[in-house]
């Protein structure tokens, strides 16, 4: 188990700072949120890697497709996050972001066979199903959320592969690939925000409690996320999340005192199970 480590504790820290980035967004833009929360990550790798910028620089300059792919698919995967919180809920969104993963993950792979494609297929079509369940938005901005959540899925195993490409490849550190994701992130969101006069109307408490998505939700799970493609492969840790939607259950419970109906709980546990019985049967391939 303790090859795992990594990838437990980063779904410990990404289902709480899911809980919290639902409440920021109510009063901060997402573009806003976006470019102050994975700012601040951007500046805390780049300070780790102060003493070696030149390496860095070298780093981008020798693989400038894989760079601007990185973060084309940071800044659709990071945006989309804060933006699919107007529409659905945390539990929403990580039910389809990780049974999206598994999805999108058996859907690319050239040596996939007939049983993967048949379970994961089924366990994705059950995860949409128990999304409409469980949220409590309309039935429409539901399917939008739902439908935005799996784009911010795809671009998000897309930053996987590519960066797993660097680390196999290349030798790229964990900490360089987080230093140089999020400029575009800054270019973009940095832009729109100072045309908009989006900083005019942030207040300290909820810059306060963006820095705290970002250490929780962004610096340390973006480090052990990185840490664990590089142990366990982009497959596996695509896959080994299945106990996710149950850690966001308990946390929706207990700092946003969401209460949920018995037939809901059942249906978050039993798309845990399934999750997790798809895992197993994907690793053992």
């Amino acid at each position: 188990m303790a090859k795992y480590k990594d990838i437990i504790a980063f779904c410990f820290l990404f289902s709480i700072s899911f809980v919290f980035m639902s409440q920021v967004v109510k009063t901060v833009d997402p573009v806003l949120s976006t470019l102050i929360t994975y700012g601040f990550a951007a500046l805390f790798f780049i300070l780790i890697n102060i003493n070696n910028l030149s390496e860095l620089t070298l780093i981008a300059k020798g693989n400038v497709k894989v760079m601007v792919k990185i973060n084309v698919s940071t800044l659709v995967n990071t945006f989309l996050a804060f933006y699919v919180m107007l529409y659905v809920s945390p539990i929403v969104y990580i039910i389809v972001f990780f049974s999206g993963l598994s999805f999108f993950s058996v859907l690319f792979k050239q040596d996939r066979n007939k049983l993967n494609i048949t379970s994961t297929l089924s366990v994705f079509t059950l995860s949409i199903m128990t999304s409409i369940l469980i949220s409590d938005a309309a039935i429409g901005k539901t399917v939008v959320g739902i439908l935005l959540t799996l784009i911010s899925t795809f671009f998000a195993l897309q930053y996987m592969k590519d960066s797993a490409v660097l680390h196999s490849n290349l030798g790229v550190k964990v900490s360089q690939v987080l230093a140089l994701r999020f400029f575009l992130v800054i270019a973009i969101c940095g832009s729109y925000s100072i045309y908009d006069s989006a900083f005019s109307t942030l207040v300290s408490s909820d810059l306060f409690l963006l820095v705290f998505i970002s250490i929780i939700g962004s610096i340390i799970p973006l480090f052990l996320m990185q840490a664990a493609i590089k142990k366990l492969g982009v497959s596996l840790t695509a896959q080994f999340t299945p106990f996710t939607p149950i850690i966001c259950l308990i946390f929706m419970i207990l700092v946003e005192g969401t209460s949920f109906t018995a037939l809901e709980i059942m249906s978050i546990c039993a798309m845990t199970l399934l999750l997790f019985f798809q895992a197993k049967l994907l690793h053992r391939e």
